[in-house]
């Protein structure tokens, strides 16, 4: 049901971008009977851009404990927040770029309580942050653009292990993992410069040993194998483009 609800997210943003070219597209061939109109040409997306983002993550890790025959799985949902900075061009109606994206989940104490390698502890993990480096290949619709995007992506996760009769601290790590991503979305350009959008991306990464320690850096001599890594988002996006003066109205 978690990985459902996440294929349906994306799913739902993928729709969207669909009908909102399919849409704008429509609207920017119609002229009203007896109405004079002026056109305008497209929007110009070439130039250099970036913006900031918010909207929320969903994470899943899953962890084995070799030592003690032991595997546990963990899903983390947070709001998360980011900026992004990017350089692309337009050739006829395709928009060619590449883009660069920091991404901050907000909570920092999930609460969850996870059964660990052993009784009387208790195990949480969550996503930190992710830094992703890609390419972006839209189509020019007037002033929409939706596209498509993928490329490398490391995420950092948080891992604490706690004693479930005191809640005292035992152990902790935080790991990156490298990986890629896949995703897509729609932009509109709403005024001279500036677009707003939304995303959607999925994210894959690769397995990591590690050494947990305790607070005071101890290793507590427990080796942890960290699985089948990914992460899924849906952010709403604004941008400003630098550079790139509007097309003016056709006489």
């Amino acid at each position: 049901m978690y990985k459902l609800n996440k294929l349906a997210a994306g799913s739902v943003i993928a729709a969207a971008a669909a009908l909102a070219s399919a849409g704008v597209a429509l609207a920017d061939g119609y002229v009203a009977k007896g109405k004079s109109v002026v056109y305008e040409r497209p929007a110009d997306w070439s130039g250099v851009y970036f913006g900031v983002q918010s909207g929320y993550s969903w994470s899943s890790i899953d962890q084995s404990f070799p030592v003690f025959g032991a595997d546990v799985s963990y899903d983390f949902a947070a709001p998360i927040v980011g900026a992004h900075i990017g350089l692309q061009h337009q050739f006829g109606g395709v928009v060619l770029g590449v883009e660069g994206t920091w991404l901050s989940t907000l909570e920092d104490n999930p609460d969850i309580a996870n059964p660990c390698h052993a009784g009387g502890f208790y195990c949480n993990h969550r996503l930190s942050d992710i830094l992703s480096v890609g390419g972006r290949i839209g189509w020019a619709a007037g002033h929409w653009m939706p596209y498509a995007t993928g490329g490398y992506a490391s995420a950092r996760f948080e891992y604490e292990e706690r004693d479930v009769a005191t809640n005292t601290k035992f152990g902790e790590q935080g790991t990156r993992h490298n990986g890629w991503y896949v995703g897509g979305g729609f932009e509109w350009a709403v005024s001279p410069g500036w677009t707003t959008g939304l995303e959607y991306r999925h994210y894959e990464f690769d397995s990591k040993w590690q050494t947990p320690h305790t607070p005071g850096g101890s290793p507590i001599g427990v080796d942890i194998n960290e699985t089948d890594a990914s992460v899924d988002t849906i952010t709403a996006r604004v941008s400003w483009r630098w550079g790139r003066p509007e097309a003016k109205p056709l006489k």
